[in-house]
């Protein structure tokens, strides 16, 4: 029984969508069941005696084996195939209750059962008359050293034999055949979750860079209007690291990945402007070697959101000016802040959909978690790498 317990696998690889079992599926287990069931039948069937002295070096006596083999094996494929159908068929006249164990799949496969061995009766009746061909062949000192005709000594017994265990086996297949087809309904419907679950995470990020798009820009054209008046060259260098910056933002919008190297020529131009927002009272220190920084990948605009995260929710002044600093540890990008609040109200004002985003979307590209934690006065981001 753990034999046959052990071919469940086989069911789970389907080829289709609907979740049925192949033909090829159906060989598999069929022989599957016949190397388990098949030995039990003979020996319970077959005196001891004559396999002693009957069956070796006697090619009529393997012949009452092999053929037998072969009808069930036949019998087995197509009772596979039959109440996998039968199983579909139900499930669309009274709904998915089938796969439940109710009263009403009970019954059905009290019927599989029935079925079955009123099939199994009558290929049995097809193996006797194969057998009884193989007794008339047989000459009368064959059968004198047998012990007279085989049928008399074993057939009642193994019509019993086999009655009991094409039960059994369509009683097992039937359960198996069930407990698939609900592991195919409950992975069909964890992919609809993940499908879900993808779709909501992408517009709120969509959201989220809808949001982030006209504010950076409004931010940063309300400096480049101060600053064109006192700096003509540096006004330049603003215009040209503001242009690449959202021209990455615009650019990457429908990418799910990108390089660690992209993310951080990016972010190169947006520290950029913050420092001439912030002047001396905002720093962004990278550690990173552009080896490792070709090697991995992450999501487009998780450091631009750090950092802003970092930026709202710290005061920063000349005197303890905000320092980010971003290294890998590990497999994980840290992105560390000291942790100094800022005032109620100026918290309260922050949506905090950032860091729930980031998190979000990076369920959807790897089982790694992104990790968050404060240790003393350092806040701490560690960013899986793809």
């Amino acid at each position: 029984m753990d034999k046959f317990l052990a071919c469940i696998p086989l069911l789970f690889m389907t080829d289709s969508k609907q979740g049925k079992i192949s033909f090829k599926q159906a060989m598999y287990l069929a022989l599957t069941v016949l190397c388990i069931y098949y030995p039990i039948t003979i020996s319970v069937s077959i005196p001891l005696e004559h396999w002693r002295e009957g069956i070796p070096g006697n090619w009529n006596n393997v012949q009452f084996l092999v053929f037998p083999a072969v009808v069930n094996f036949v019998f087995y494929a197509v009772l596979i195939l039959a109440i996998d159908r039968i199983i579909d068929a139900t499930e669309k006249i009274i709904g998915p209750g089938i796969l439940e164990l109710r009263f009403k799949t009970i019954a059905l496969s009290i019927v599989v059962a029935v079925v079955a061995v009123v099939l199994s009766q009558l290929l049995f009746k097809l193996n006797v008359r194969f057998w009884s061909m193989l007794v008339e062949s047989m000459n009368q000192k064959e059968l004198h050293r047998l012990g007279g005709p085989p049928q008399f000594r074993w057939w009642n017994a193994l019509r019993r034999t086999n009655t009991g265990l094409t039960i059994v086996i369509s009683i097992s297949i039937f359960y198996l055949i069930l407990n698939r087809k609900s592991h195919f309904r409950m992975r069909q419907m964890e992919i609809q979750a993940e499908q879900l679950m993808k779709e909501n995470a992408l517009a709120q990020f969509e959201a989220l860079k809808n949001q982030v798009s006209p504010h950076f820009l409004f931010n940063s054209l309300s400096i480049l209007s101060s600053l064109v008046h006192v700096d003509a060259n540096l006004s330049e260098k603003f215009i040209d690291q503001l242009s690449k910056a959202y021209r990455y933002i615009l650019e990457q919008k429908d990418n799910e990945t990108v390089t660690l190297k992209t993310e951080l020529d990016f972010l190169s131009a947006y520290a950029f402007l913050l420092k001439i927002r912030f002047e001396n009272k905002f720093e962004v220190k990278v550690s990173v070697t552009d080896q490792e920084a070709e090697r991995y990948r992450i999501a487009p605009l998780t450091l631009q959101l750090l950092i802003e995260n970092a930026v709202k929710h710290n005061r920063m002044s000349e005197k303890e000016p905000l320092m980010v600093t971003i290294l890998i540890k590990g497999d994980y990008l840290v992105v560390a802040n000291p942790v100094r609040p800022r005032d109620e109200f100026e918290r309260a004002t922050s949506t905090g959909i950032g860091l729930a985003n980031i998190k979000s979307r990076y369920q959807l590209l790897t089982k790694s978690p992104v990790q968050t934690g404060q240790d003393g006065e350092l806040f701490t981001v560690k960013i899986p790498l793809l």
